[in-house]
């Protein structure tokens, strides 16, 4: 499976959009038809959110990385994509 781990600065003013925000994200990714695999929150200074989702595609992946940055209270700090299936490719390749 393709996978996304993804870094999102949410909006400090106010704990109830931050918590939106990041809902809005989740639900964003559902949607997609996603896969969340873990996040976790650093509610410190930083205030981001890491999330780390699988999907069946690449193009599931970057769907929903262009949908959420078209967020409001949140930024996209660092985003990677990985396709597991390249990569065996590849191993399955260079065994050969």
């Amino acid at each position: 499976m393709a996978a996304l781990h993804l870094a999102l600065r949410l909006d400090r003013s106010n704990l109830s959009d931050t918590f939106g925000s990041l809902e809005w994200v989740l639900a964003n990714a559902r949607r997609t038809g996603l896969s969340l695999q873990q996040m976790t929150f650093d509610a410190g200074r930083a205030n981001v959110a890491r999330l780390v989702c699988q999907a069946d595609s690449v193009e599931l992946l970057e769907l929903f990385v262009r949908r959420v940055a078209h967020g409001v209270d949140l930024e996209i700090v660092d985003a990677e994509l990985t396709d597991d299936q390249e990569t065996l490719a590849e191993s399955e390749a260079l065994a050969a």
